[in-house]
């Protein structure tokens, strides 16, 4: 582990859940002019904590959010606009709950169950 003065860099976890036990909300800032986000789960662990995210706008990442019912989708260009909307988000109680519900709820359509529903309507089909 590497400590700055503000950063600390871990080294590669094999238990994920407590960082985002402690988390209050999670930023993916994938850059899309080098690569895309096939799916995003760092996202999805996130939300399934409760969780709010920001995300890239495109990939299967930008799938799973609905912007500003879930969390939100911004360029990681637009560094300014992520940090207001970071500011946002923690100054308004109201926002922060409905973001996190809402995380919980979509995290929920991924369980083991739903997606099993889900592949089994294919076959069927």
């Amino acid at each position: 582990m590497k400590k700055l003065d503000n950063l600390i860099i871990h080294e590669r976890q094999n238990d994920v859940v407590p960082f985002y036990q402690r988390a209050t909300i999670v930023l993916n800032l994938s850059d899309k002019k080098k690569f895309l986000e096939t799916f995003g789960l760092t996202a999805l662990e996130a939300m399934t904590a409760g969780l709010p995210v920001i995300v890239p706008t495109q990939g299967g990442i930008a799938e799973m959010v609905e912007d500003g019912v879930n969390g939100y989708k911004i360029d990681v260009s637009e560094l300014k606009k992520i940090e207001n909307q970071i500011d946002n988000i923690l100054s308004d109680f109201e926002t922060y709950q409905k973001l996190s519900e809402n995380a919980l709820r979509m995290a929920k359509s991924y369980e083991n169950k739903n997606i099993t529903d889900r592949i089994l309507q294919i076959i069927e089909n």
